[in-house]
């Protein structure tokens, strides 16, 4: 199972790397595009990262190092704990997260291709209820509030980038 699952994630990262380096992003890792989908938008400190993606502190200050070098995110003094540090999406990171969503779509649409729309939307309902046991949570409608978050992150994003079309929606 682990195998299989590992090839099929191949898929994933063999599209996307292919569409990111279209785009003209070559020199990134998967663990920088997973620590920044995890940024709220008025920033997250390290330690709040290390909670929600189950690493530790050195670890996300390590992959911050790395984007902060790259110009994805700042850091900043935390405004009530001086200290703890934000962590904030740069305009280049917010254009480098939304090539990165586009990514997901391509990669969608591949399996689409490959099993089929009906079998597709199996698998993720199959993927979700293993992730959900694992996780031990129950299967949730989004909320509200959540809604709204990942609302006005996007939005953020998209502020962040009006100036800069994106590579992937250039037209060639």
């Amino acid at each position: 199972m682990g195998r299989l699952l590992s090839r099929a994630f191949r898929i994933v990262v063999d599209v996307s790397s292919q569409k990111l380096a279209e785009a003209g992003y070559e020199s990134y890792r998967l663990s920088h595009l997973v620590l920044m989908v995890h940024i709220q938008v008025d920033g997250s400190t390290i330690n709040e990262l290390a909670a929600s993606l189950g690493i530790t502190k050195q670890a996300v200050s390590k992959i911050v190092k790395e984007l902060q070098e790259q110009g994805y995110v700042e850091t900043e003094k935390h405004p009530d704990d001086a200290r703890s540090v934000l962590v904030k999406i740069t305009n280049k990171g917010a254009r480098f997260t939304l090539e990165w969503q586009y990514c997901t779509k391509v990669v969608d649409q591949k399996f689409e291709e490959i099993l089929g729309s009906e079998r597709l939307e199996q698998l993720k309902d199959i993927l979700l209820d293993l992730a959900d046991y694992h996780e031990n949570k129950l299967k949730e409608e989004l909320t509200e509030a959540s809604e709204g978050r990942r609302t006005q992150w996007l939005d953020m994003l998209q502020q962040k980038t009006a100036n800069y079309p994106l590579q992937s929606t250039k037209k060639k």
